[in-house]
């Protein structure tokens, strides 16, 4: 697990000044790898890496060179069949000198090409240098696990896995894309392949690119490697289902147990992270340590039944109280490189904190499950609002199902027509987003302007989906190629990352994937129960309470946080910084900071989404220094 750099450049350049910006790019990543630095330049082309180190300590160091051939490799991520890849390559006559799996990655490569990447288990972000050919190969996982950004500039292109290592380079310009500021007000996250940076792309999740130091410009064609499965081939019964997903997700677990420091889980007492556990607990040799964070918020904390999870599994566990400071918030935002309209970002934040200080390096977690196996209350709106549309007097309190616990059945209808009017530019988008319903209002003249001026930009936004699955199969489908890598993979990398921890995810193995997306919608939505087949497979091995639990979010309230952050909300949200900045109504603005502090919490949402964006410029659009 590493942080890479690097570039190419169609202009000849001395190899110091090469080596110097590779090393300042670096160091702009250090806490992904706290282990060590290393750096190759030739004239054309420079890679550097920082490592974190926990798969042969002594013998992975980067950027590895293929002796052969002279080609040099930096990798980020983990390849969990490598032992496997290992000895298939050794039988064609490879020798290896470490036993570490970036060795295995580039053999792989130089053995295979583009092959290599449908062998791989895996999550990655990889840079091949072939001198001899002058030509750099990008790739990135299936699902999009481990970022890999990019940004041409005049003489060539710079990638790393971080957008603040790019910045580095002083001919990557600072500039906020308005069309992704429009995606983060629908959707609440850029869509892959954009960043909130206009000069700054991703590879997508899935691809790999070659591209040659000839030419001038440098031609960026990304190629797929890799789709979901798109028809249906289910198991005979429910039951024969739930037996493949616990034997899936056990197989996923014992593989990524494997590494030389030690491995915690993080358990929240949901059924993902308890499953999890559970399966770690039954395989592990060692005893299972268990991470988890509490709320003040009542209604927020799952403490009670992380706490059973453990006792009922055996673990070593270990608990802490959410808590931040003023001064967390930039650093946040710093790790995060995306002003996101969620807090997320904060417990996984803490939670990476408090594994390395107990002396984690790597963390098992339940992320992915309910993109994929039908998480979210989402999906259940899918199921039902075309059957309330039918008799909506009668049928409205059916909402109550789905919508937060206490909601009031006076306030339904204005639910109901918010939920009608959602952003919605596919019948299968999640209905969501509720706090945005205030956009137009929200935003300034100006920024409004900039993302109408934009709006043919959005129209392929949205990927194809198989049109003869259902609604809810296609929601999971939009859900696996937009939320996972533009929300759920971005926070559980950068903010595990900003601690020098690794987090791993059972449920995000590509062959549990590809599993998942042949099995009908109404296996995992069983009714308006979620992840009805997870919590099959799981009744023998957790307790009742956690399989019949409805699933709780993991974030900090957005009140308690505002609550919490009031005067440097404030301070941030200044009316003349509002209009200095100009994305947003300064009336507005403190009409909503008003109404909380009268006791309005509705407003919370908004508050939060201006705050993040303001602290946002200010690291990222104001700073040299980012």
């Amino acid at each position: 697990m590493c942080g890479i750099a690097g570039l190419l450049t169609n202009a000849p350049r001395q190899k110091r000044e090469i080596q110097a910006l590779l090393s300042a790019m670096a160091q702009r990543m250090a806490h992904r790898g706290p282990d060590g630095e290393g750096v190759f330049a030739d004239a054309h082309c420079g890679l550097a890496s920082r490592r974190l180190a926990i798969i042969d300590i002594p013998g992975g160091s980067q950027p590895m060179v293929h002796a052969p051939t002279g080609a040099v490799l930096v990798f980020n991520g983990e390849i969990y069949n490598y032992q496997e890849l290992r000895a298939e390559l050794a039988a064609l006559g490879h020798t290896f000198a470490t036993r570490s799996d970036t060795e295995v990655l580039l053999a792989a490569l130089m053995t295979w090409g583009k092959d290599a990447v449908v062998r791989l288990h895996g999550m990655f972000a990889f840079a091949l240098w072939e001198p001899q050919r002058r030509t750099l190969t990008l790739g990135r996982d299936r699902l999009g696990k481990k970022p890999l950004v990019m940004a041409q500039v005049p003489d060539g292109l710079v990638f790393a896995s971080e957008i603040k290592s790019l910045l580095v380079h002083p001919q990557v310009p600072r500039s906020l894309d308005p069309t992704a500021l429009a995606q983060a007000m629908d959707y609440g996250f850029a869509v892959p392949p954009r960043t909130f940076m206009r000069a700054v792309t991703q590879l997508p999740p899935g691809h790999w690119c070659t591209v040659c130091a000839d030419d001038a410009p440098v031609r960026l064609r990304p190629q797929r490697y890799w789709h979901l499965p798109e028809d249906l081939d289910p198991p005979a019964s429910r039951a024969e289902a739930a037996a493949q997903l616990t034997h899936l997700l056990s197989e996923s677990v014992v593989q990524r147990l494997h590494a030389d420091v030690p491995v915690a889980c993080y358990l929240s007492g949901g059924i993902d992270s308890s499953a999890v556990a559970a399966l770690t607990a039954r395989h592990s040799t060692a005893p299972v340590q268990t991470i988890s964070i509490t709320f003040a918020e009542h209604h927020s904390d799952e403490s009670p039944f992380a706490r059973m999870v453990s006792r009922h599994t055996g673990t070593q566990h270990h608990e802490f109280r959410c808590h931040l400071e003023p001064e967390d918030l930039p650093r946040l935002i710093w790790h995060l490189e995306a002003p996101l309209v969620t807090l997320l970002h904060l417990p996984l934040y803490l939670l990476a904190r408090t594994a390395r200080e107990l002396g984690f390096r790597v963390v098992l977690c339940g992320d992915g499950s309910d993109e994929v196996l039908a998480g979210y209350d989402y999906f259940k709106f899918l199921k039902l609002l075309p059957f309330i549309e039918r008799a909506p007097q009668r049928r409205l309190p059916l909402l109550c199902r789905v919508l937060p616990p206490g909601t009031d059945r006076g306030a339904l209808p204005s639910w109901y027509a918010h939920l009608k009017a959602a952003p919605c530019r596919h019948p299968s988008l999640p209905y969501r987003f509720q706090a945005f319903r205030f956009a137009s209002a929200l935003m300034s003249d100006s920024t409004l302007a900039a993302m109408a001026a934009k709006a043919h930009e959005r129209s392929e936004e949205i990927p194809a989906v198989p049109p003869a699955r259902s609604l809810v199969d296609q929601a999971l489908f939009l859900e696996a190629h937009m939320r996972l890598p533009g929300l759920t993979l971005l926070l559980g990398d950068t903010m595990s990352m900003a601690h020098g921890v690794e987090l791993r995810s059972p449920f995000l193995d590509h062959r549990l994937v590809e599993w998942a997306f042949r099995i009908p919608a109404h296996w995992k939505l069983r009714g308006l129960t979620e992840k009805a087949l997870l919590k099959s497979a799981m009744a023998p091995i957790l307790p009742a309470a956690i399989c019949q639990r409805r699933k709780q979010p993991l974030a900090a309230p957005a009140p308690w946080f505002v609550r919490t952050f009031r005067e440097m909300i404030g301070d941030i949200l200044a009316p003349a910084t509002v209009r200095r900045l100009d994305y947003f109504r300064p009336q507005f603005l403190e009409a909503a900071l008003a109404r909380f502090d009268a006791g309005g919490e509705d407003t919370a949402g908004i508050l939060v989404v201006a705050f993040f964006l303001h602290l946002f410029h200010e690291q990222f659009l104001n700073s040299a220094t980012a």
